[in-house]
């Protein structure tokens, strides 16, 4: 059984969570996803780069000796090019849907979110 010491243990913190999950989905996540977008576009810039500088030399190197390109370097470069247009289109597609999802939240879908982390809170000592 439980004292009431160590129950206002558990509550305090899992209000503050609450709390600070309500703030976070009312005021905070939707332009931060914008900058998770940016952030995701930079990332997804940087793999290509380093998908197709290898090609890059190597294609270069081939034309300084045989005068043309490798035969695959065209279509590697399409290739990378192409999934990383993919990526673009498919991160801009599930993060516009996020931040639009969460631009019509308003204060009864963000309290349930801060109560349910609440309650994920108090609950998770108890799950294992």
């Amino acid at each position: 059984m439980s004292t009431p010491d160590e129950l206002l243990r558990a509550i305090v913190p899992a209000l503050l969570l609450g709390a600070a999950c309500y703030a976070a989905l009312r005021w905070l996540a939707t332009p931060l996803l914008t900058h998770v977008e940016t952030g995701l576009e930079y990332a997804l810039n940087l793999v290509v780069i380093g998908l197709l500088f290898p090609e890059y030399c190597w294609t270069r190197a081939q034309r300084r000796v045989s005068g043309h390109a490798a035969p695959f370097a065209y279509t590697y470069g399409d290739t990378v090019c192409a999934l990383a247009s993919a990526g673009h289109q498919c991160a801009n597609t599930v993060l516009s849907a996020l931040r639009e999802a969460l631009g019509r939240l308003g204060h009864r879908g963000a309290l349930w979110g801060g109560g349910l982390s609440a309650g994920a809170l108090l609950l998770w000592p108890h799950m294992w």
